[in-house]
Order: C-alpha cells, then sequence, then structure tokens
C-alpha cells in the first residue's frame, strides 16, 4: 500500500541477511514503486524479496527490479510481485524430515542434490553449488508420482554438522501444480511416519 513502510532483501554473495528501509510510493495488484533511504542498486531484472507489515502481520513479497527511476540520493525503485505474498514471521507448517525417503533433486544444474526435508510451501536440499539468499532457482524432482517442478527462492543457508550445505526454498506460487505436488509428498510422509511409530509399517 502506497505510503507504508518496507524492507528490500538484495541478494548478495555474503548471504547476510541486510533489510534496507524504505517507504512504498505506488502500489498495485502487478508490482509496486518504493523509495529507499540508503543508496542501493540492484540489477534490473534481479530477483529480490520485499518484506512490510500487513494487518498487523510481518509478510514478504518475491519482486523483480524492473527499472531504476532515480539513482540518488534516495533511489527510486520499481517492482514487478512475483508469486504470493507470505508469512515471514514462522513456518505456517512444519517440515518432514525425508532423509529416508531418498529423494534427489535437480538444483539449477546441479543434479542429485539429496531432499531433507520437505513442507507444503517449501522443502530443505543439500546443494554443493554457492547460491545466494532471495535468489530463484528452478528445481525439479519426483515422488510417488508427483512431480515438483518450479523455481524456488532460497530462503536460508545452513551449514550442517557434516561440513554440508542445507538450503531452505519455497515454492513462491500458492496455487500451481508443484505446491500442490509438495502438499501431496508432505501428506504421504507423515502417514508413512505415523505408521512407523504406530507399529503398523
Amino acid at each position: 500500500m502506497a505510503g507504508t513502510d518496507m524492507f528490500l532483501l538484495i541478494p548478495d554473495r555474503s548471504n547476510e541477511r541486510v533489510l534496507h528501509r524504505g517507504k512504498v510510493l505506488e502500489s498495485s495488484a502487478e508490482g509496486f514503486v518504493a523509495q529507499f533511504e540508503e543508496q542501493i542498486c540492484p540489477e534490473v531484472d534481479s530477483d529480490v524479496n520485499a518484506y512490510g507489515n500487513v494487518r498487523g502481520k510481518f509478510f514478504q513479497q518475491g519482486a523483480k527490479v524492473t527499472e531504476i527511476r532515480i539513482v540518488s540520493p534516495q533511489p527510486v525503485i520499481a517492482f514487478t510481485r512475483c508469486g504470493d505474498p507470505v508469512s515471514a514471521e514462522n513456518r505456517q507448517t512444519f517440515r518432514v524430515s525425508t532423509i529416508a525417503a531418498g529423494i534427489t533433486a535437480k538444483v539449477g544444474k546441479e543434479k542429485n542434490c539429496a531432499i531433507v526435508d520437505i513442507s507444503p510451501e517449501g522443502f530443505g536440499a543439500v546443494v554443493k553449488s554457492e547460491l545466494k539468499v532471495g535468489s530463484l532457482v528452478p528445481v525439479e524432482f519426483l515422488y510417488q508420482g508427483n512431480f515438483v517442478n518450479t523455481p524456488s527462492r532460497v530462503q536460508t543457508v545452513k551449514v550442517r554438522p557434516d561440513g554440508t550445505v542445507r538450503y531452505g526454498f519455497l515454492a513462491p506460487e500458492r496455487q500451481s501444480p508443484s505446491r500442490k505436488a509438495l502438499q501431496l509428498i508432505t501428506s504421504s510422509l507423515q502417514r508413512e511416519q505415523l505408521r512407523r511409530l504406530s507399529g503398523a509399517a
């Protein structure tokens, strides 16, 4: 909404989650324009994350830079929205461990990346390639006939005790076939885990 404060996360090699404060000047269903307090200059067509309060809750919105309207002293930048806004306060559902299921994915150009956990909104994967927080990466994998093939936004980076790196991904499009596949996979794995716990499997 025009006149509201917002924050921008620009992916960089440091993977530090630095939020740049700005104010929304224009807003529509397709995009928005914001002015920022400090000198920032993201590349046109680059993927970014916008954060802001909506009815008292903190949300994030995937976006793409479409135009740098003013460079200095306070940059004015136009964005196109990508996907639906999602809560940035906490995960809407817990993730299910998939290590026992042996699911592997193609992440970007890298094949055989282990999927280690999954939820209806996203998943975690061990990836050797260096990925930027906030960037959009093509991901595809198959489990029990459910095919996930979607650009996924890098949410988190965590070095595991064994030295490998786990990246957390969000599938931005809420009504997409891949989101439905994630829901089905999550439900299936939850049922399998419950059967094992009850001794029925």
